[in-house]
């Protein structure tokens, strides 16, 4: 419907997300989110790691997450860039790019037979344990105006999250 009928509905739709931000308020049926999950080849479906999530949320909460991120992208850190090290969030970096990195590097060291010392960290769920204060902090900290901030906020904290696997269903709030 949003594609097909997009010319027709922007301008509500444009006022639907201002009212949302400006209230700090997200609909009901925006805030549902259904996940599924996806075994990983080869591991034990009993075990909890051995499963993938996939999250459906609504198509107009993403709309809304999109015009965010392209404002972060054309505000935020233009005025206060990322770390030239930092590939999330940066145009034309992924991890392709630091592998790329890395390898190179690696190769300018074995051509000179220079030492090379490298070492990887992962943190595990580091992403699922960050607390939305955490994220709130650093938004501020970035320069993410008060009104955006407050407006994240409330999306995190006011998430439904439905899920069935194996017989059983759950819907919870998303603690943060």
């Amino acid at each position: 419907m949003l594609q097909q009928g997009f010319e027709l509905l922007v301008g509500k739709l444009l006022m639907l997300l201002r009212a949302s931000l400006a209230l700090r308020y997200i609909p009901m049926s925006w805030r549902h989110i259904r996940v599924v999950f996806i075994p990983k080849p080869g591991k034990p479906v009993s075990q909890a790691k051995s499963l993938r999530p996939i999250s459906f949320t609504s198509a107009i909460l993403k709309i809304l997450e999109k015009i965010f991120d392209r404002h972060k992208m054309d505000g935020v850190l233009v005025s206060k860039p990322l770390h030239q090290n930092q590939f999330a969030y940066r145009a034309g970096m992924s991890t392709e790019t630091a592998l790329f990195q890395i390898v190179h590097r690696l190769e300018k060291s074995l051509k000179y037979k220079e030492i090379a010392l490298v070492a990887f960290l992962d943190f595990e769920g580091a992403f699922d344990s960050t607390s939305f204060e955490a994220i709130i902090k650093a938004a501020r900290e970035r320069g993410l105006e008060e009104i955006c901030c407050r407006w994240v906020r409330s999306m995190l904290e006011s998430r439904l999250v439905h899920t069935s696997l194996m017989g059983s269903s759950l819907t919870a709030k998303v603690a943060g």
